[in-house]
């Protein structure tokens, strides 16, 4: 089962909502949160981050090659853990099922599940995710504006 977001979108009449900057969570960081930072950073004026749950050690290197085949950049990014990046003011979005369960419930966020690309692997199912983020990316960051500075 599959919602079609066009039709959701059509649904959809609410103004848009301000904020600070927006944090891609998921298990790893490793590969989709960092993956939909730097393509949110591409797409909106918005500032973006990512962070993980339990964070790998090093970004997966077909990760670093999706960014670069897409014009994007994470040669230089480290996965990093949500506690030390979550501030009180952040859009929160989880892109993997393991985060979201494992997170409080206390804690607001949207939660986009976006299939994991690292167990398969191959060139073809990380352009796949990459392709998933873009379209999701490019849905929200219309109803976001940056939050003015107080």
């Amino acid at each position: 089962l599959r919602l079609i977001p066009q039709v959701l979108d059509s649904m959809c009449t609410t103004s848009p909502t301000s904020v600070s900057r927006v944090v891609f969570v998921c298990t790893q960081n490793s590969a989709r949160s960092q993956l939909a930072a730097a393509a949110w950073r591409a797409q909106s004026p918005i500032p973006a981050e990512s962070a993980g749950t339990r964070p790998a050690r090093r970004i997966h290197p077909e990760a670093i090659e999706t960014a670069r085949r897409h014009g994007l950049e994470l040669a230089a990014a480290a996965p990093r853990r949500l506690d030390d990046v979550l501030q009180a003011s952040d859009y929160l979005i989880v892109v993997c099922d393991n985060a979201h369960e494992e997170l409080p419930a206390i804690i607001t966020r949207s939660h986009w599940a976006i299939q994991d690309p690292v167990p398969d692997g191959g060139t073809a199912v990380f352009d796949e995710v990459m392709t998933d983020i873009d379209s999701r990316i490019g849905r929200l960051a219309p109803r976001l504006i940056p939050a003015q500075a107080s």
